[in-house]
Protein backbone atom coordinates (compact mmCIF):
# COMPACT_ATOMS: atom_id res chain seq x y z
CA UNK A 1 0.00 0.00 0.00
CA UNK A 2 2.85 2.56 -0.60
CA UNK A 3 1.94 4.38 -3.13
CA UNK A 4 2.88 7.68 -3.05
CA UNK A 5 0.44 10.17 -5.61
CA UNK A 6 2.91 13.20 -6.86
CA UNK A 7 0.73 16.04 -7.85
CA UNK A 8 2.73 18.14 -10.52
CA UNK A 9 1.90 21.76 -10.36
CA UNK A 10 2.49 24.23 -12.58
CA UNK A 11 4.20 27.31 -11.82
CA UNK A 12 2.67 30.38 -14.09
CA UNK A 13 6.44 31.98 -13.55
CA UNK A 14 8.57 29.78 -14.91
CA UNK A 15 9.11 29.58 -19.17
CA UNK A 16 8.68 26.14 -20.64
CA UNK A 17 10.71 25.29 -23.68
CA UNK A 18 9.11 22.84 -25.69
CA UNK A 19 11.44 19.62 -26.01
CA UNK A 20 12.60 19.48 -29.53
CA UNK A 21 15.41 19.56 -31.37
CA UNK A 22 17.29 22.33 -33.31
CA UNK A 23 13.87 23.33 -35.10
CA UNK A 24 12.70 24.98 -32.03
CA UNK A 25 15.65 26.65 -30.79
CA UNK A 26 16.00 28.12 -34.66
CA UNK A 27 12.27 29.42 -34.93
CA UNK A 28 12.77 31.26 -31.16
CA UNK A 29 15.68 32.59 -32.24
CA UNK A 30 14.21 33.63 -35.54
CA UNK A 31 10.90 34.59 -33.50
CA UNK A 32 13.15 36.88 -31.50
CA UNK A 33 14.65 38.42 -34.38
CA UNK A 34 11.47 39.23 -36.03
CA UNK A 35 10.31 40.75 -32.97
CA UNK A 36 13.38 43.15 -32.63
CA UNK A 37 12.89 44.35 -35.94
CA UNK A 38 9.41 45.21 -35.50
CA UNK A 39 10.38 46.89 -32.33
CA UNK A 40 13.11 48.61 -34.37
CA UNK A 41 10.34 49.64 -37.15
CA UNK A 42 8.05 51.68 -34.45
CA UNK A 43 10.53 53.06 -33.27
CA UNK A 44 12.04 54.35 -36.16
CA UNK A 45 8.40 55.50 -37.22
CA UNK A 46 8.04 57.21 -34.04
CA UNK A 47 11.29 59.08 -34.50
CA UNK A 48 10.31 60.31 -37.51
CA UNK A 49 7.01 61.34 -36.08
CA UNK A 50 9.30 63.71 -33.28
CA UNK A 51 12.12 64.99 -35.77
CA UNK A 52 8.40 66.02 -38.25
CA UNK A 53 7.37 67.74 -34.67
CA UNK A 54 10.12 69.28 -34.46
CA UNK A 55 10.79 70.69 -37.33
CA UNK A 56 7.12 72.27 -37.40
CA UNK A 57 7.70 73.79 -33.69
CA UNK A 58 11.36 75.22 -34.99
CA UNK A 59 9.69 76.96 -37.63
CA UNK A 60 6.95 78.24 -36.04
CA UNK A 61 9.45 79.88 -33.48
CA UNK A 62 11.34 81.15 -36.49
CA UNK A 63 8.03 82.72 -37.39
CA UNK A 64 7.22 84.22 -33.83
CA UNK A 65 11.02 85.21 -34.03
CA UNK A 66 10.47 87.40 -36.56
CA UNK A 67 7.12 88.93 -35.57
CA UNK A 68 8.79 89.89 -32.49
CA UNK A 69 11.46 91.58 -33.86
CA UNK A 70 9.38 93.26 -36.12
CA UNK A 71 7.04 94.32 -33.18
CA UNK A 72 10.04 95.55 -31.41
CA UNK A 73 11.26 97.75 -34.52
CA UNK A 74 7.27 98.92 -34.38
CA UNK A 75 8.44 100.34 -31.22
CA UNK A 76 11.25 101.56 -31.25
CA UNK A 77 10.12 103.83 -34.24
CA UNK A 78 6.70 105.09 -32.16
CA UNK A 79 9.13 105.93 -29.20
CA UNK A 80 10.98 108.11 -30.89
CA UNK A 81 8.08 109.78 -32.67
CA UNK A 82 6.44 110.22 -29.30
CA UNK A 83 9.92 112.29 -28.06
CA UNK A 84 10.13 114.13 -31.38
CA UNK A 85 6.33 115.06 -30.59
CA UNK A 86 7.20 116.39 -26.71
CA UNK A 87 10.15 118.03 -28.15
CA UNK A 88 7.87 120.16 -30.69
CA UNK A 89 5.11 120.40 -27.71
CA UNK A 90 7.96 122.36 -25.86
CA UNK A 91 9.13 124.45 -28.59
CA UNK A 92 5.53 125.58 -29.61
CA UNK A 93 4.67 126.30 -25.96
CA UNK A 94 8.24 128.20 -25.62
CA UNK A 95 6.79 129.95 -28.56
CA UNK A 96 3.69 130.79 -27.68
CA UNK A 97 4.73 132.22 -24.10
CA UNK A 98 7.35 134.57 -26.17
CA UNK A 99 4.84 135.70 -28.67
CA UNK A 100 1.83 135.86 -25.97
CA UNK A 101 3.38 137.63 -22.95
CA UNK A 102 -0.15 138.90 -21.49
CA UNK A 103 -1.08 135.16 -21.18
CA UNK A 104 1.77 134.02 -19.14
CA UNK A 105 1.53 136.95 -16.34
CA UNK A 106 -2.44 136.25 -16.19
CA UNK A 107 -1.13 132.67 -15.84
CA UNK A 108 1.26 133.18 -12.68
CA UNK A 109 -1.29 135.71 -11.57
CA UNK A 110 -3.73 132.10 -11.45
CA UNK A 111 -0.88 129.89 -9.95
CA UNK A 112 -0.46 133.14 -7.05
CA UNK A 113 -1.79 131.96 -3.97
CA UNK A 114 -5.22 133.97 -3.29
CA UNK A 115 -6.17 135.70 -0.17
CA UNK A 116 -8.17 134.04 1.92
CA UNK A 117 -11.16 136.01 4.52
CA UNK A 118 -8.66 135.48 7.47
CA UNK A 119 -6.68 137.91 5.86
CA UNK A 120 -8.71 140.88 6.32
CA UNK A 121 -9.62 140.41 9.50
CA UNK A 122 -8.49 142.63 11.91
CA UNK A 123 -5.69 140.81 13.93
CA UNK A 124 -6.22 140.02 17.18
CA UNK A 125 -2.99 140.14 20.18
CA UNK A 126 -3.85 136.06 21.71
CA UNK A 127 -1.38 137.27 24.90
CA UNK A 128 -3.37 140.24 26.32
CA UNK A 129 -2.81 140.39 30.13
Amino acid sequence: MGFCHFVHLKEPDIIQFPNGGPDTLDRAGHDVIVKLQQAAGIAEQHAQHVLGIAHQTSMQLRVAEDKIAKLEAEIWAYKDRAERAEEWLRRITTEIEKSFPVRRQQQQQAEAPQPRPEDFAPKHATNRR
